[in-house]
């Protein structure tokens, strides 16, 4: 990847013309983060939907807990998938060298694997630096260290996230790579991780973000050759379609989150910061279904795409803050709707925020993530179509309104 102002892939029109599927026909992938949230949705599809070679699934710990995992998220999907004789398990560990796979196996994969997709992670906004940087950023230096030994590779997919930019002032945020620091990536990551701190920390969204941002940097630095995709997706939502309408891990979706804690405040007010130039929730959340965040990678991939690509809403249906609220009070239980909290916006960014603001900052910025090198995108169908008509986005959020509500009931009666 020569420059980060990569076009898009000459590979485009040839898969809207003949279609996506054949050329899958080709690809061995090896897939990092099976058992979460967007990896599961890339297995199913990979598996069920696509006519792919075969698919090392990368996992730590044993077969039978990978399995297991499968089973608890897409519980009708699992058996199918281990028939399609495709999934081929790797273990090892991410922060060990050479993900500790064995040198046979490392052999193996270097002849096998024509594509790589790494979304392993750990998302854990109030980790320490240290720990962020050893989940999400030295593995994939290492992975791409790993990879650049594979004669046959002809994409590493990335999983990043659109908010490595979250330094930046509300308003546009474009596909580019923008810099904070003039300071040398390779130094800044050193000191980091020998400090485990950072005169930056403050200016990013959370260390996850901060830790995928100097990935970034550091990856386009030490493998200009490599053809890498950055994937930058924005906040992960439930599934719209695939495996099945509101599939996601519980702690992947903090929409969600939001959902659960807002209805068990009851009564009451909360004060959130609104939006610079807003005086209520005015300001775009940025959230889209997983099934479309794996559907964008997939025909990325089969287009060779490179460089940065974001994910996000633009792609699917952008909603506010204040339209996030209608959706709890107009599909909250009746009982639940009357002791709904008060949200009560202010511009004063001295004055307190509730303990909900301040666990999702985001809300209270506008963003506006563009995502143009994928609207070819909206223009195919089949399994991996990112189209969505209002009434299956309007049925879906009515759908997670009142399962988060059935969940909470249930907990709170165990």
């Amino acid at each position: 990847m020569s420059s980060l102002n990569t076009q898009t892939s000459l590979h485009t029109d040839e898969i809207l013309r003949g279609g996506y599927k054949t050329v899958f026909q080709s690809h061995t992938v090896l897939l990092t983060g099976s058992t979460g949230s967007l990896g599961g949705c890339l297995l199913f599809k990979l598996a069920l939907q696509l006519p792919t070679r075969k698919i090392y699934a990368f996992i730590r710990g044993t077969q039978e807990q990978a399995i297991s995992k499968w089973r608890k998220a897409m519980p009708d999907h699992v058996q199918a998938i281990l028939l399609s004789k495709k999934v081929e398990f790797v273990t090892g560990d991410i922060r060990s060298p050479n993900f500790g796979i064995q040198p046979a196996i490392i052999q193996e994969l270097s002849e096998q694997v024509t594509m790589i997709i790494h979304t392993a992670a750990k998302i854990t906004l109030d980790a320490s630096l240290q720990d962020a940087f050893e989940n999400n950023c030295l593995p994939a230096l290492e992975l791409a260290r790993i990879a650049s030994r594979f004669p046959r590779l002809k994409l590493l997919v990335q999983i990043s996230t659109a908010y490595v930019n979250s330094f930046l002032p509300d308003g546009p945020v474009l596909e580019k790579s923008y810099t904070l620091s003039n300071e040398d990536p390779e130094e800044e990551l050193a000191s980091i991780l020998k400090s485990n701190r950072s005169p930056y920390a403050a200016q990013f969204s959370s260390s996850y973000a901060q830790a995928k941002s100097l990935m970034e940097r550091i990856l386009i630095q030490r493998f200009p050759t490599l053809p890498i995709l950055l994937l930058r997706p924005t906040i992960f939502g439930q599934a719209l379609r695939d495996p099945y309408p509101l599939y996601g891990l519980e702690n992947s979706t903090p929409m969600n989150k939001f959902f659960q804690y807002f209805m068990e405040d009851r009564g009451g007010s909360q004060v959130w910061h609104a939006a610079e130039g807003h005086r209520t929730g005015a300001n775009i959340i940025d959230e889209i279904p997983v099934d479309f965040v794996a559907n964008a990678c997939l025909l990325h991939a089969a287009a060779r795409t490179t460089g940065i690509v974001q994910i996000g809403s633009e792609l699917y249906e952008p909603f506010t803050f204040d339209q996030y609220l209608e959706i709890v009070h107009s599909n909250a239980p009746p009982v639940i709707r009357k002791e709904l909290p008060r949200i009560i916006f202010t511009e004063d960014r001295e004055e307190p925020q509730c303990f909900l603001a301040e666990l999702v900052r985001v809300a209270s910025r506008n963003w506006l993530f563009d995502c143009g090198r994928s609207y070819w995108l909206k223009q195919v169908g089949g399994p991996l179509s990112m189209r969505a008509c209002k009434f299956q986005v309007d049925g879906l959020n009515k759908r997670r309104i009142h399962q988060i509500y059935t969940h909470g009931a249930e907990k709170a009666r165990i």
